[in-house]
C-alpha cells in the first residue's frame, strides 16, 4: 500500500505543480479582456470613414429620389407657389436633420455609451476603473490562492477546492464576457451601423435611421445596468476575498460560488429589462449580454458534486 500511495501521489503532485504554473500565467495575463476590447475599438473606429462614405452616397441618392417624387407630384397637380414653398421648407428641415444625424452618428453613439457607463461607474464608486478584466481578476485571485494552498496530503479537500475555484473563475469569466459583448457590440453598432443612417434621406425609409438611435440607446441602457450590477458584485467579491481564511475552506468557497452564480443571473436578466424601457421589448426578452448560463450551471454542478464526495 505505501508503494501504491507513492505511485499515485507523484503524478498528482506533478499535475498540481503544472496546474499552478498555468494559473500564475493566467493571472499575469488577466487583462486580456481589456486588450481584446481595445483591439475591437481600434478596428471599429477604422471603419468609420469607409462606411460613412457609403452612407452619404445612399443618403443623397434617396434625397434626390424623394425630391423628384415630391415636387414632381406637386407639379402634376399644379400646386401654387405657397404650397411649393411650404413643402420646400419642410423638405429642407427634414433633410438637414437627418444629414446632421448621419454625420455625427458615430460620435453621438460613442458619447451616449461613455456617458451612461460613466454615470453607472460613479454610482458604484468605481468610476471608469471598472472593466471586464476587473471582475475576472477576482476569479484569478481566488483560483491562485486555492492553488497555492492545495496540498497532496489533503487530496480530497484540495481537489474539491480546485474544482470550486475553477467554477468560480468560469462564472466570473462569463460575467466578463457578457460585459465585453455589450461594449464590443456597442462599438460595432456605432461605427458599422452608421450605414443605416443613410436611409434617413427619404421619408419612406427614415424609420430605419430612427431605429439606429433607438438601438444605440438600448445597448447603452444595458451597459448602464451591467456596470451597476458588476460594480456591486465586485464590491461584494472583494469583501469576501479579503475575509477568506488562510487555508482552504469549502464552506467559504461554497458561499463565493453562490455569490457569483447570483451575479451571473442578475447580469443575464436585469440589463434587458432596463433596455426594454427604450426598445419596448418584453421583460423576458433576450438581451445582448446573455451568455453562458448553461455553462455556469454545468461548472457549478461539477464543483458541487466534487465537494459532496
Amino acid at each position: 500500500m505505501p508503494a501504491n500511495l507513492k505511485t499515485l501521489a507523484l503524478p498528482l503532485f506533478v499535475w498540481l505543480a503544472f496546474f499552478a504554473v498555468d494559473a500564475h500565467a493566467a493571472i499575469d495575463n488577466a487583462g486580456v479582456f481589456d486588450s481584446v476590447l481595445d483591439r475591437y475599438q481600434a478596428a471599429a473606429s477604422g471603419w468609420a470613414g469607409v462606411i460613412t462614405t457609403a452612407a452619404t452616397w445612399l443618403f443623397w441618392t434617396l434625397v434626390v429620389i424623394s425630391m423628384v417624387w415630391t415636387f414632381g407630384m406637386m407639379a402634376l397637380r399644379k400646386a401654387d407657389i405657397g404650397e411649393f414653398f411650404a413643402e420646400f421648407v419642410r423638405f429642407t428641415i427634414f433633410t438637414g436633420f437627418f444629414w446632421w444625424a448621419l454625420t455625427n452618428g458615430p460620435n453621438f453613439a460613442s458619447s451616449i455609451y461613455a456617458s451612461l457607463r460613466q454615470l453607472a461607474g460613479n454610482a458604484t464608486g468605481l468610476g471608469n476603473a471598472l472593466s471586464p478584466s476587473g471582475i475576472v481578476d477576482v476569479g484569478f485571485a481566488i483560483f491562485d490562492k486555492v492553488m497555492d494552498q492545495s496540498s497532496v496530503w489533503s487530496p480530497v479537500d484540495s481537489m474539491a477546492g480546485i474544482l470550486m475555484a475553477v467554477a468560480i473563475l468560469v462564472i466570473l469569466a462569463l460575467v466578463g464576457v457578457n460585459m465585453l459583448l455589450l461594449l464590443a457590440s456597442g462599438w460595432v453598432l456605432a461605427y458599422g451601423g452608421v450605414f443605416f443612417l443613410g436611409f434617413g434621406g427619404s421619408r419612406w425609409t427614415s424609420d430605419m435611421a430612427i431605429n439606429y438611435y433607438k438601438v444605440v440607446l438600448g445597448v447603452a441602457a444595458q451597459l448602464f445596468a451591467m456596470v451597476l450590477l458588476v460594480g456591486i458584485g465586485k464590491t461584494f467579491l472583494d469583501d469576501y476575498y479579503s475575509r477568506m481564511s488562510a487555508g482552504i475552506s469549502l464552506k467559504e468557497m461554497g458561499v463565493m460560488l453562490i455569490v457569483v452564480i447570483i451575479l451571473l443571473a442578475l447580469v443575464n436578466k436585469i440589463p434587458p429589462l432596463i433596455a426594454g424601457i427604450i426598445t419596448g421589448a418584453s421583460v423576458g426578452g433576450a438581451g445582448i449580454g446573455q451568455f453562458g448560463a448553461g455553462a455556469a450551471l454545468g461548472a457549478a454542478g461539477m464543483a458541487a458534486a466534487a465537494a459532496a464526495t
